[in-house]
């Protein structure tokens, strides 16, 4: 893994919030990392969730297909 993503990584396993300021990072604050129990997802937040979900099943059904044909190829001539 690259230096970048590590420190990518770094910043978003430890919940904090950081910012870039004059070159440089600096971290801001520690975000509240729980969620109240009662809390339902947005609308928001589930139209992402299904866009995204949506997204990669026709990909993956795509990539499924590609695989039958070189497959039945390979196999039937």
């Amino acid at each position: 893994m690259s230096f970048p993503f590590v420190v990518l990584d770094h910043m978003a396993n430890n919940q904090r919030t950081y910012e870039w300021v004059n070159g440089r990072v600096h971290e801001v604050g520690v975000m509240k990392a729980e969620r109240p129990r009662n809390q339902r997802m947005g609308i928001q937040t589930g139209l992402l969730v299904f866009t995204l979900s949506s997204l990669v099943m026709i990909f993956a059904g795509g990539a499924l297909a590609v695989v039958a044909v070189i497959l039945y190829s390979v196999l039937f001539g």
